[in-house]
């Protein structure tokens, strides 16, 4: 991947989709359990502490232009940095695990009722594992595509929802503790923005026109923020907090709401099309970012890159069905603890990497 080429928009576009795969595929029935009315602040709030974080991120990525994230480390930290590489591409691995999973689980239990979850999950890890493999060009290409898809489905959803929307569904705003809103804010900004990191995949020299990034890297991280922002405060308007509560996808409830011509309905088949995408990119993303890192820090063949690959690929097929199919411990609110002490800790590397990095050049 050293010698590819992309552009700040193409790099950009894959943001929206790693900022929003884990809200729709995670963290979306959490904040409106957690934040209840609130949730609208807690977005807010949250949001504000996500582009301090992803001010760090940026910074990490522009750090030593011509490396990718192993190089970076490699550069900075020498031997040592093996002890950082191998956990954060432990814990990218975890999160394509559990994205993937994730759509597996709502495929099966909305649409493919009769279809075993392993032939599932083996079609979704195929299709991320074919686009992975095919480097970032072609990801930063699906991706590009995807955010104008995305947009336009997702603007058709809003103004179809806009009259359905309740005021007083909102009332009483405030209907937590300052506590919950807060510990709620401070989980999304970490699930919104740690896989930011995964750009890192590349260098920024890479990039043909690096002077237009900053800018498409903030809006697109605010196109992100808008449309799930906007999405949750539909969904209470609609349903109604406590109703919202009852349902394992309650966006995905909200869009069954759509009629068009008052006749043309099941709508919602169509709209969900813009989660799937930003699943499948995400995965994608996170899995090449895990292949190239690996294949960089033990500067592996070819030959021994793509058996490593398929290694992976086994792995990833094999805890969802040991750990996840047969409990139900994914299916409830605990399981947010271990992605995001994951993701904490992905954070405390980039900190590290960049206080090292200011430390040695001082």
């Amino acid at each position: 991947m050293k010698n590819e080429k992309i552009n700040s928009f193409g790099l950009s576009s894959l943001i929206c989709s790693l900022c929003s795969a884990p809200f729709y595929g995670i963290f979306s029935s959490y904040t409106l359990h957690s934040s209840r009315n609130a949730t609208p602040i807690s977005l807010i709030i949250g949001f504000v502490i996500s582009i301090i974080i992803s001010y760090f991120i940026l910074q990490f990525f522009k750090t030593n232009k011509n490396t990718n994230f192993s190089s970076k480390l490699k550069n900075i930290f020498n031997n040592f940095s093996y002890f950082l590489i191998i956990p954060t591409l432990a814990c990218s691995l975890f999160g394509y695990i559990l994205l993937t999973y994730r759509l597996t689980t709502f495929l099966s239990s909305q649409y493919l009722i009769e279809t075993p979850k392993y032939i599932l999950l083996i079609s979704i890890l195929l299709l991320t594992f074919y686009v992975a493999n095919k480097g970032i060009e072609t990801i930063t290409r699906v991706s590009t595509i995807s955010l104008y898809i995305s947009i336009i489905i997702f603007l058709f959803d809003f103004f179809s929802l806009l009259p359905q929307v309740n005021f007083q569904n909102f009332l009483p705003i405030i209907d937590v503790s300052l506590n919950s809103i807060i510990i709620s804010s401070i989980i999304f900004a970490f699930y919104f923005t740690i896989p930011i990191i995964h750009i890192n995949i590349i260098s920024m020299n890479q990039i043909v026109d690096k002077e237009k990034f900053n800018k498409y890297y903030y809006l697109t991280i605010l196109i992100a923020f808008i449309m799930i922002f906007l999405s949750m405060s539909t969904t209470i308007g609609i349903l109604g907090i406590n109703t919202s509560n009852l349902f394992d996808y309650p966006l995905y409830t909200t869009l069954k709401r759509i009629k068009l011509f008052s006749f043309l309905d099941s709508l919602e088949n169509i709209s969900i099309m813009l989660w799937i995408l930003y699943i499948i990119n995400a995965s994608s993303t996170m899995l090449s970012f895990v292949f190239s890192s690996l294949k960089d820090t033990f500067k592996l063949s070819i030959k021994k890159s793509k058996i490593i690959n398929i290694l992976i690929l086994l792995i990833s097929f094999a805890i969802p069905n040991f750990i996840f199919f047969n409990n139900n411990y994914n299916e409830s609110y605990e399981y947010i603890w271990l992605p995001f002490s994951l993701l904490v800790f992905m954070f405390i590397v980039i900190i590290i990497t960049l206080i090292k990095n200011r430390l040695t050049n001082n």
